[in-house]
């Protein structure tokens, strides 16, 4: 199928039945579309809107079997977008077409989707998975910025080393920050939890904050409420 629709924005619809090529959008197109939902975007954040259209486009390269360099930026983007609202749904269905793309030859961005494979693995605990792709990374790719910083992580955890964990919390690269932030809050309870022995009976709240990484006291505090912490006022 070969589209030849000239609307640059359309909804998505599931196909339940043969594509029309009425209704499809052929590359360059495709290509207009695409600048005009990084502009809207930037300027309206409307991400109802942007993650329909995006999954249109999606489809209609999909339909034309179109797999190229403007495929890969297609699904790196909306992987990105979905990272910063939280949608792994959304993030998950991209990375794991992005890893197809890149597998058959298809230049992109492959060091950063395959640290923020490792980081969504670590999310999920998927050791499995983790290890699956620890195995297939070369020595060169371990040296890597972006992955070397996942495989820190993974390490942090794998030795319940969390002042470092929450280091690189502070310092991660690209949108790995948003993929941490999904698995923040477990290792904050568990780190919590060796302070709190290691500590006894006393622990101050500001090495506390310092420790796991709250931007504020009032984060900090919201925190320990949730968690039904009890919290004793210095009578000195």
């Amino acid at each position: 199928v070969v589209g030849t629709s000239k609307k640059l924005e359309k909804q998505y619809l599931r196909l339940t039945s043969a594509p029309d090529p009425a209704t499809v959008r052929p590359l360059p197109i495709l290509k207009q579309t695409l600048e005009l939902l990084k502009d809207k975007w930037r300027t309206e954040q409307n991400y109802t809107y942007i993650c329909d259209q995006f999954k249109s486009m999606r489809q209609d390269l999909t339909i034309q079997r179109i797999k190229n360099e403007f495929t890969v930026q297609v699904y790196e983007i909306h992987a990105r977008i979905a990272l910063e609202k939280g949608d792994l749904g959304e993030y998950n269905q991209c990375q794991t077409q992005l890893k197809g793309l890149y597998n058959s030859g298809i230049p992109g961005n492959v060091m950063e989707f395959t640290a923020y494979r490792i980081l969504y693995f670590l999310h999920t605990q998927n050791w499995a998975d983790v290890n699956s792709t620890m195995a297939e990374l070369t020595p060169e790719q371990k040296e890597n910025e972006f992955v070397r910083h996942a495989l820190n992580v993974r390490s942090s955890l794998a030795t319940g080393n969390f002042h470092r964990f929450f280091i690189l919390y502070r310092n991660a690269p690209n949108m790995g920050g948003y993929l941490m932030d999904q698995f923040c809050e477990r290792e904050r309870v568990r780190a919590l939890i060796v302070l709190c022995k290691a500590c006894r009976p006393n622990l101050p709240l500001e090495f506390i904050q310092r420790e796991l990484s709250f931007e504020t006291e009032e984060d900090l505090f919201k925190f320990l409420i949730d968690q039904k912490a009890k919290t004793l006022k210095d009578s000195k």
